[in-house]
């Protein structure tokens, strides 16, 4: 007999005395290879056992808690250290500690694990309970040694920083962690209960332990001393609960309610100027028309015909607007898709609009235009450049208002513009000129709606919308189309 025999027999025979065996798990075949002990102790008829066989030898009541924590779940690569009841073929109920390293690939590829199995004193019940709760209580939990040394975790603690082998853990000083505070370490050290709320940064934690977590999240911890019963101290108990989405939510919370409040103000602020907006064009209507009537210069006439019509158009525009936004609103806003050439589309709104511009202002198209044919609603495209247009005449005292459209490098999309010369919009307000109700001039007329409307159209297209602009020198809206 050599030396490593004669090893390998002593082993046996210590392994034997202080009844404890081996077992190996084979993830190709899917079963276990086991010391003749561990034979012995489950009675089995060879040294061979698959994993549901296995499995089905958990007693019962243990079987559903106990699964996920044995190799069977290939996916886990974590050691674990179990005590649980086994029962045998003859029926006998036997308490066995099973401890498991993680998994390890051999020579030919084959996913393997080794641990050990020894048959122990069935706990008392109050144990079987606490380490069925200390197992699967959904908060982290620590605990340290009267030295302040962590000697136990659970499996959410390790899943909440994250951490893969617990024993990499086991032995690292409480009062060392790197996200505490000098204040909350001066706590632990002198208080018997200590309760905090801190951001607990993962790259501190380095040369600490080692976690694959990064970033951030938010800690809840509670920390408590454990005494003996003579008063020494014994340890210390540590509970952690991830905060970090109850936070996103209360801050997803708080910004709803802010935009919500502000909707709300933004509405009624729209509401209370409504009988304004449609009280000026009415008694302008209304007035004038009567005055027309008595009036015999033909001059004058024209003069209150001309004031009549574009209070016409005004009170036009705001109930198209009202109608529009209820539209939206409801989810009823029809599309017409058809074939049309966007050069006398935009020919068409320069014609039309360019007698509304102020004195000493053109508005052109931008040179270089070539005939581009698209598939949309031509309807919606000219009243959201129409839009555009009119926005820029209000806000164009002198100087260019320019319509035109450029087709993309990868022709897959063709971006319409209106850019001028403007008194322009600046950077604080930009942000906001496509929310509702919003007027950056409230003595300009209009409601506040129209590049709300023009937003949600474009987005119902499948397309985009944007500004730019520099105060005192001009703005340039734009849509995206896809072209189809």
């Amino acid at each position: 007999m050599n030396a490593y025999e004669d090893e390998l027999n002593r082993y046996h025979r210590l392994a034997q005395m202080g009844r404890i065996g081996w077992w190996e798990a084979d993830f190709s075949t899917r079963e276990y290879l086991c010391s003749d002990f561990v034979r012995d102790l489950l009675g089995l008829d060879s040294n061979r056992i698959s994993f549901s066989a296995f499995r089905e030898m958990i007693r019962e009541d243990f079987r559903e808690s106990m699964v996920e924590e044995l190799p069977v779940v290939e996916h886990r690569n974590v050691g674990y250290e179990h005590v649980f009841p086994l029962e045998n073929p003859n029926g006998d109920t036997i308490w066995v500690m099973v401890r498991m390293g993680k998994k390890e690939t051999d020579d030919e590829g084959v996913q393997k694990a080794f641990g050990t199995m020894q048959q122990v004193e069935a706990p008392e019940q109050k144990e079987i309970l606490f380490k069925n709760i200390f197992d699967n209580i959904p908060v982290g939990v620590e605990i340290y040694d009267a030295h302040a040394r962590l000697i136990d975790l659970n499996d959410k603690d390790m899943e909440m920083f994250g951490v893969e082998n617990k024993h990499e853990m086991l032995g690292i000083d409480l009062l060392h962690n790197p996200n505490l505070s000098d204040e909350l370490e001066r706590r632990i050290a002198e208080e018997d209960e200590v309760n905090a709320r801190q951001d607990y940064f993962f790259d501190r934690t380095q040369g600490y332990y080692i976690s694959h977590r990064k970033g951030y999240i938010n800690l809840i911890t509670k920390i408590r001393k454990l005494y003996d019963a003579n008063g020494r101290l014994a340890g210390y108990v540590m509970i952690n609960f991830d905060n970090t989405e109850q936070v996103l939510i209360e801050q997803q919370l708080i910004e709803a309610k802010e935009k919500a409040e502000t909707a709300d103000r933004l509405k009624s602020t729209f509401l209370a100027n409504m009988s304004h907006e449609i009280r000026t064009p009415l008694n302008a209507i209304v007035g004038f028309s009567g005055l027309l009537a008595s009036t015999e210069c033909h001059e004058e006439r024209l003069e209150y015909q001309h004031i009549i019509e574009q209070n016409n158009a005004q009170l036009l525009q705001l109930i198209t607007d009202i109608l529009d936004l209820s539209k939206i609103e409801s989810g009823t806003f029809v599309f017409h898709h058809q074939e049309f050439d966007l050069l006398q589309l935009c020919d068409d709104l320069v014609r039309s609009m360019k007698l509304k511009a102020q004195p000493g202002v053109t508005l052109q198209l931008a040179p270089g235009l070539s005939s581009c044919v698209i598939t949309s609603d031509r309807t919606r495209i000219g009243q959201i450049l129409a839009n555009f247009v009119t926005n820029a005449i209000k806000f164009t005292p002198n100087g260019s208002i320019r319509v035109g459209y450029e087709v993309s490098a990868d022709e897959n999309h063709v971006r319409l513009y209106v850019t001028d010369t403007g008194i322009g919009i600046d950077a604080d307000h930009l942000p906001t000129v496509f929310d509702r109700f919003v007027k950056l001039n409230n003595f300009a007329v209009g409601t506040g709606l129209g590049l709300s409307i023009c937003k949600s159209i474009i987005e119902q297209l499948g397309g985009e919308i944007g500004a730019e602009s520099e105060p005192n020198k001009g703005s340039t809206f734009w849509i995206t189309l896809p072209l189809l």
